[in-house]
């Protein structure tokens, strides 16, 4: 773990070096990415200009789901956003050996290698809109409640990891999945509002179930605002039980990461350098 820690903070202050090098850089990929999240927060805001509520949430909870989906979205973002590289080129041009040679785990590598700091823009409006959210709706939670809130962000990252994980492993057979990876992200962006909204059974199953992005943000903020009970009705679970979405949440994130690992090592095993 020392030794993690160690190697991560070595990769940690090269990129800061470079980011001092080019600091306009990295000042406008922030404000750009911050703008395009607050596009999606005007249509919200113009949308509730017209109605009072979606799916029986308020623009308060609208916002509180908005901003919960932006934050995990620009944590991942920060130190995840290398795995792009191998689903778009990094086996293509054979640059994936570098992974290979050198003395470190190949994912622990690949994960590592670079930190997305453009990525705070998403962090900073995500908690902004959060905390405006939370103090609307006069929430006020315990001290088992923010556990529980750290418990679905750890939960939450862990299926987005998986979700671009697997996506990437295709790339080992068939050399580049770039194209696959940015239509699931995208789908992401279904989740920012309620699964209550859409009526299509099979786009909220697929939302729970096969892409579980729905795991990662709307559960979570549905039993801080409506309980366990009503996400096991969402869920068609009957009643349900105290601890269900936590419960439910932790084991998706954990068949999640094992089938991606799992695809992951099955193709780094039958990984060939396409000699580029």
């Amino acid at each position: 773990m020392r030794r993690f820690f160690g190697v991560w903070g070595a990769f940690f202050q090269q990129q800061v070096k470079s980011l001092l090098e080019y600091k306009m850089d990295f000042a406008i990929g922030m404000v750009a990415i911050a703008f395009q999240q607050i596009g999606s927060f005007l249509i919200l805001f113009a949308v509730f200009t017209r109605i009072t509520a979606i799916g029986g949430f308020s623009f308060d909870e609208m916002l509180l789901f908005f901003g919960y989906s932006q934050l995990l979205r620009g944590i991942d973002h920060v130190y995840n956003d290398n795995i792009w590289t191998v689903g778009w080129w990094r086996i293509r041009d054979g640059s994936f050996n570098l992974f290979l040679i050198r003395p470190m785990g190949v994912l622990t590598h690949a994960v590592m290698e670079r930190v997305q700091f453009d990525g705070l823009g998403e962090v900073l409006l995500g908690t902004l809109i959060f905390a405006y959210a939370f103090v609307r709706l006069g929430l006020g939670w315990g001290p088992v409640d923010w556990v529980l809130f750290a418990l679905f962000l750890v939960f939450g990252l862990a299926i987005y990891f998986a979700i671009k994980l697997l996506c990437a492993s295709v790339a080992f057979w068939t050399v580049t999945s770039g194209e696959l990876m940015t239509v699931a992200y995208e789908i992401n962006g279904f989740t920012k509002y309620p699964l209550d909204i859409y009526k299509n059974a099979v786009l909220r199953w697929a939302l729970t179930y096969v892409l579980p992005f729905a795991v990662v943000a709307y559960f979570p903020m549905v039993h801080f605002l409506r309980g366990d009970g009503y996400a096991a009705q969402i869920l068609g679970w009957g009643p349900g039980f105290d601890g269900l979405v936590l419960t439910f949440t932790g084991l998706i994130a954990g068949i999640s990461l094992a089938l991606a690992y799992g695809v992951w090592r099955l193709g780094l095993r039958r990984y060939n350098s396409t000699g580029t």
